[in-house]
């Protein structure tokens, strides 16, 4: 992969996540049928392309439509501590913890569990390695995606760093378990071409049972396998429709595997297994955890294609698009110079 194309999909990454979030948000917690009722229920309304939260929870009356929440801000932290790492070869899960601070002290809504783990970094009284709970939800998910990618262009995929960026907030097996699936799952989605769904679920498949005897996984509801199973069934009688997608990860909710299935669905029920600008927004207003399953996918498109397969009003309108921009060419220039003086020295 040359510069120019390693930059396009950085920048891609940041923009990704960051639309699929944004979009995502407005339709959080809700089932397809209420998305599909609100939907119809609001069709007479001017539609804009980011959609304002009403009745959110965890999301503050006032926010501004087009804005993102933690899925952005700790994907945008992972990249800016990635990026000061090969600028300066310091620890890289303490360049992790500082950035995470930083957008700790910048949060507005969202967080979930990582709130309490990195409140803890903050005040001093825990060190990474203590910090996490034990947390099940797919908030250490949605930020994985810039570390696939470095450990794709680098070739130095590390198990025992994604299990301690993994612990420092989320400290479950079965979290663990799906981050090491997610981070492999990236990797092979970023590096190949021509993909075959059966060839990649039953990639996702051997990843999952390797993870899952690793970390002693026994219940059924901890298995990503056998929800891959069911999906290897789907194609075999018809195709993967919507409602498998649904039913198998249990309507893509917060919880890790939930999200993580529904994630492998949409990208499994392509022809050609190739997710698209179409299969973020699919993921927007399929139900469940639709902001952080969306800026997976968002992640994924433009890591796989870069910023050219993202619509450019939506990047337009996205919340702090430049800034976003910004932190993804610089991570992007940093994986490049540091490809650069490794091929030097050999």
């Amino acid at each position: 992969m040359n510069s120019n194309e390693i930059l396009e999909r950085t920048i891609g990454i940041a923009l990704g996540t960051a639309i699929g979030d944004a979009k995502g948000i407005a339709y959080e917690t809700l089932t397809r049928q209420q998305i599909i009722d609100l939907q119809n229920k609001n069709k007479n309304i001017v539609e804009t392309l980011y959609t304002r939260v009403t009745n959110n929870p965890y999301i503050p009356e006032d926010w501004q439509i087009g804005r993102w929440t933690d899925d952005t801000q700790l994907t945008l932290a992972m990249m800016r501590a990635i990026t000061k790492y090969l600028q300066s070869n310091e620890d890289l899960m303490l360049n992790i913890v500082n950035e995470h601070i930083t957008e700790w002290k910048e949060s507005i809504a969202g967080w979930g569990g990582t709130k309490t783990a990195i409140e803890r970094l903050s005040n001093g009284t825990h060190t990474y390695r203590e910090s996490g709970n034990n947390a099940q939800g797919n908030g250490v998910l949605m930020k994985l995606a810039p570390l696939a990618f470095y450990y794709s262009q680098c070739d130095n995929v590390n198990d025992d760093e994604i299990e301690a960026i993994c612990r420092m907030t989320h400290n479950s097996s079965v979290a663990v378990s799906t981050a090491c699936i997610y981070v492999h799952m990236c990797i092979y989605l970023f590096r190949k071409e021509n993909l075959i769904v059966d060839d990649f679920l039953e990639y996702i498949y051997q990843l999952s049972l390797n993870y899952e005897t690793k970390y002693e996984l026994h219940e059924e509801k901890h298995l990503v396998s056998v929800r891959i199973k069911h999906y290897l069934e789907a194609k075999l009688s018809s195709d993967i429709d919507e409602k498998s997608i649904i039913d198998i990860s249990d309507g893509g909710t917060y919880y890790c595997v939930n999200s993580l299935t529904m994630i492998i669905g949409l990208i499994a029920c392509l022809p050609t297994c190739e997710p698209d600008f179409h299969t973020l927004i699919r993921a927007t207003e399929i139900g469940g955890d639709t902001d952080s399953n969306a800026a997976m996918i968002g992640a994924i498109v433009g890591g796989r294609t870069g910023v050219k397969s993202l619509e450019q009003e939506h990047i337009n309108q996205v919340y702090q698009s430049d800034y976003i921009r910004k932190i993804g060419e610089e991570f992007g220039l940093a994986i490049i110079h540091h490809l650069d003086q490794s091929n030097k020295k050999n």
